[in-house]
């Protein structure tokens, strides 16, 4: 019977329960309890002093404890991974953010680029046109000139005082001098243009008349006393006509 009793109270205290609170769950007096759990343990007679019973008992709370802090730190944990794990997705998608917008400000960029690059290829092709106008309403004034000199003298010899040839002579190579320099600039073929080499044609057969009347001139003679004398040949008459019934630079 006692051994049932002691079984029962060495339960009871495993739950937790003080002496008196076993005493009276048992209907037995508190020294008897105490008696019970200092000098029988229960198990095979071995005694259990009521020191080590309660280091046990302080053990296994501290295990459940120990359990129950380790439970918490592994949720805290598990949190502040998860947290850290969504900062880093939150940065991750404020960096993508930040390079969509980096590649749009490009985008925009190059877009403006092109447009002002188109902007510029249109004033320098305006500005060409301009040149280009100028310089052909230039030769069709020389060109009639020299178009009425020839019907004048009905397409043979013409004659004139140097003075005169050197102002006609003046006003092709200034325009020839033009033509050079707006071909240079705007890298147009000279070897394929046929308006290129009729007027180079044209200047090369009068800077002859001019350089051949200057040889024979005397050191006093002035310009005005001296007669230049000059024909066109088929040859020339026809770039003459070809450089008349079309622009130049076309």
């Amino acid at each position: 019977m006692n051994q049932n009793l002691i079984a029962q109270a060495l339960e009871l205290q495993k739950q937790g329960l003080s002496i008196r609170q076993i005493a009276a769950e048992l209907n037995v007096s508190k020294s008897q309890v105490f008696r019970w759990l200092n000098g029988q343990s229960g198990n095979g007679g071995n005694t259990l002093p009521i020191d080590q019973i309660a280091i046990a008992t302080n053990t296994s709370q501290s295990v459940k404890h120990k359990n129950q802090n380790n439970m918490e730190n592994n949720n805290d944990l598990n949190k502040l991974e998860r947290e850290i794990a969504l900062k880093k997705l939150q940065l991750e998608h404020e960096l993508e953010l930040r390079k969509l917008a980096q590649q749009d400000k490009e985008l925009e960029l190059r877009k403006r680029e092109l447009e002002l690059k188109h902007l510029e290829k249109d004033a320098l092709s305006r500005q060409q046109q301009i040149e280009e106008r100028k310089i052909n309403h230039g030769l069709k004034v020389w060109i009639e000139k020299e178009r009425a000199i020839i019907s004048e003298f009905d397409y043979e010899e013409i004659e004139m005082d140097l003075a005169t040839f050197k102002r006609n002579h003046k006003a092709l190579i200034k325009l020839w001098e033009q033509v050079e320099a707006h071909m240079a600039v705007y890298a147009i073929d000279t070897e394929s243009h046929l308006g290129h080499y009729y007027l180079k044609s044209l200047v090369e057969m009068l800077n002859e008349v001019l350089e051949s009347t200057i040889e024979d001139q005397d050191e006093d003679d002035e310009d005005s006393d001296i007669t230049v004398s000059y024909e066109y040949d088929d040859d020339s008459i026809e770039f003459l006509e070809s450089l008349e019934n079309s622009a130049f630079f076309s």
